[in-house]
């Protein structure tokens, strides 16, 4: 078994870190629930003001906006499943944190090439920059850990 080094050591508390930090960001967007949608409406750059929708429609739109931030909230719990993982050195933890951060990137360039190409946003909401800030410092951490993890994936 390779002896392990300071970071490989360690980048399983990145990915908690990350985790934790992709939790509270979600958690904090959805406790501004009611401020999501009238901000999707600023940067769509829409002259509509939330009096004018009928309230049974308000409350539909409002859920179909905060649904996914729930959703988000297992992606989370994914990264810290995989960090306890990377910790445990079991077989496949490396490889899952690794499409883990692959996943959250590719989320981040649809979601942002969406909102700024087609729907013409002058920028990509925070939710965006979080998701590709996150995936980025994931997958720079594993790919600097990814050799002395290969020796564990073989085994």
């Amino acid at each position: 078994m390779a002896k392990e080094k300071g970071f490989t050591k360690n980048v399983w508390v990145i990915m908690v870190i990350l985790s934790i930090i992709f939790i509270i960001a979600t958690l904090f967007i959805l406790s501004q629930g009611t401020g999501v949608l009238p901000r999707g409406l600023e940067l769509a750059g829409s002259t509509q003001v939330l009096e004018d929708i009928e309230k049974k429609a308000l409350g539909f739109i409002t859920m179909s906006m905060l649904k996914p931030l729930w959703e988000e909230i297992w992606l989370g719990i994914f990264g810290l499943f995989f960090a306890f993982g990377l910790k445990q050195k079991m077989k496949y933890a490396w490889t899952l944190s690794f499409f883990w951060g692959v996943m959250l990137i590719v989320n981040a360039a649809i979601q942002g090439g969406y909102e700024v190409i087609i729907l013409k946003w002058s920028n990509a909401c925070v939710q965006t920059y979080i998701f590709l800030i996150i995936g980025v410092i994931a997958l720079v951490s594993l790919l600097i850990t990814r050799k002395e993890y290969s020796s564990y994936q073989t085994k």
